[in-house]
């Protein structure tokens, strides 16, 4: 909801740029945007890696080629060692480099070094690869594009909680300039404003 512009402007920083970080912090909608730009993307291959499970920089490798199914072609252990490591990211540049592909890794901001290393050497290997990354702060690579995401507007913050609201419980009274006035405490944030939503099955707006 209300995020059509971001969306076509996001697109075009894909086509004209190796990689794109979608920057912000939490809540904002990075992770859907980044789902909605895979379904609709211009390569004809699309892989999507969630990397908030991640504890280590050392297993950004690891993670990456288990979801492009590399990663057990090396190793059964969740540990890689260095040697290892430099095998798999190789194998995942084979594989990326098969087809024109989109890689997008999401919630990169606490492993972003080890993001960075990874993105920059897919991207000098593999010259028909596209890279999204979301994070709460840039690669600070050469390659890459920053799309700072911003807070959504007013009138589509609104639109946003009567939605959810409705959904949670429908034929629910709202009255506007009392939603108008929650949104705004809440800064914009999709995510807040859906959880806030959801409330309405207990408590009047």
């Amino acid at each position: 909801v209300g995020r059509d512009e971001d969306m076509r402007a996001l697109r075009a920083a894909v086509r004209q740029a190796r990689v794109t970080s979608i920057l912000g912090p939490g809540g904002l909608g990075k992770t859907r945007l980044a789902h909605l730009l895979g379904r609709e993307a211009d390569q004809p291959v699309v892989h999507f890696v969630e990397l908030v499970g991640v504890a280590s920089p050392d297993d950004v490798v690891g993670e990456v080629g288990s979801a492009l199914g590399v990663r057990d072609s090396v190793s059964g252990r969740r540990v890689l060692t260095a040697e290892q490591r430099h095998d798999v990211r190789a194998r995942i540049a084979q594989v990326l480099d098969r087809a024109p592909a989109l890689l997008i890794l999401d919630n990169c901001e606490h492993v972003v070094g080890a993001v960075a290393d990874l993105v920059a050497y897919l991207v000098a290997t593999c010259s028909r690869l596209r890279v999204v990354t979301t994070t709460r702060a840039p690669l600070a690579i050469a390659a890459e594009r920053v799309f700072p995401l911003g807070q959504l507007r007013e009138a589509a913050a609104v639109d946003l909680f009567c939605q959810r609201a409705s959904a949670a419980r429908p034929g629910v009274v709202l009255v506007e300039d009392a939603v108008r006035r929650v949104v705004r405490r809440l800064d914009g944030l999709p995510l807040a404003i859906e959880l806030a939503a959801a409330k309405v099955r207990v408590m009047s707006v």
